[in-house]
């Protein structure tokens, strides 16, 4: 079974036994985005869902009439934030991540995952991209193709991408919006390596500018401010290993 209908099968039996799962990662992005920069995610196999801690019971129980047994040893070491489960048929892996998203920074979505239907708020899932310290080729191609499918706005819409919220949430934390707006910078350089219509890339890097200024407009209060003055003298982030030959 392919990874898309799968995907929508596990979301399936979760809405019937009113456990809340949502799609996250590339496969997600699929969901959204159809345009011509999107074609390297008819690719992708990987499913991952996010879930919420106090629901770890249900969404075991759910896995289980899916068809998976829980990966034991894995749970026990980090069930309190991730869990994953085994496809008895196929011997492929599904991982769960409990209320948060922890890579490079950690991004709460727990007030968040009602938004959408199938997947994480297209708005989320565009800044679990720009998070990542080292840009990975797959996360520059996962930034255009969000930003060639969607318009900017100032609201939560399934299909809008909320600069609003990201200036907030940039504003309630430094080293987020250190490494975010450092990574919408080197996009402008990245988009011209990736994109070869001119028209498009000034598109793209019209929305580009569009979020950085939200952010930085974003007014920002004490604590930011102090840690600011630290700076780089002090690690803002949490590194995760890339994979060889991704980053760039």
């Amino acid at each position: 079974m392919a990874a898309i209908e799968e995907a929508r099968r596990i979301l399936g039996v979760a809405e019937e036994d009113k456990v809340t799962l949502r799609l996250i990662g590339g496969l997600a992005i699929r969901f959204h985005c159809h345009g011509q920069h999107a074609s390297h995610l008819r690719e992708y196999h990987d499913i991952d869902v996010l879930g919420l801690a106090n629901e770890s019971e249900a969404i075991a129980s759910a896995f289980r009439r899916l068809g998976y047994s829980p990966n034991f040893k894995y749970n026990l070491l980090y069930g309190g934030s991730r869990l994953q489960f085994v496809d008895d048929a196929t011997g492929k892996n599904v991982d769960v991540f409990l209320d948060k998203f922890s890579m490079d920074h950690t991004l709460d979505f727990r007030q968040r995952l009602r938004l959408d239907d199938l997947t994480i708020p297209v708005t989320d899932l565009l800044l679990t991209k720009p998070q990542m310290v080292k840009l990975a080729r797959k996360d520059v191609k996962d930034i255009i193709a969000i930003l060639e499918d969607h318009e900017l706005g100032h609201k939560d819409d399934r299909e809008t991408l909320n600069i609003d919220y990201m200036g907030e949430l940039c504003a309630s934390d430094w080293g987020l919006y250190k490494t975010i707006t450092e990574n919408l910078r080197k996009m402008n350089g990245l988009i011209d390596q990736t994109v070869p219509d001119l028209r498009e890339r000034r598109e793209l890097a019209a929305k580009l500018d569009a979020i950085r200024s939200s952010i930085e407009e974003a007014k920002k209060g004490i604590r930011w401010r102090i840690r600011g003055l630290i700076g780089e003298r002090r690690r803002w982030y949490e590194p995760v290993e890339v994979g060889e030959g991704e980053a760039y």
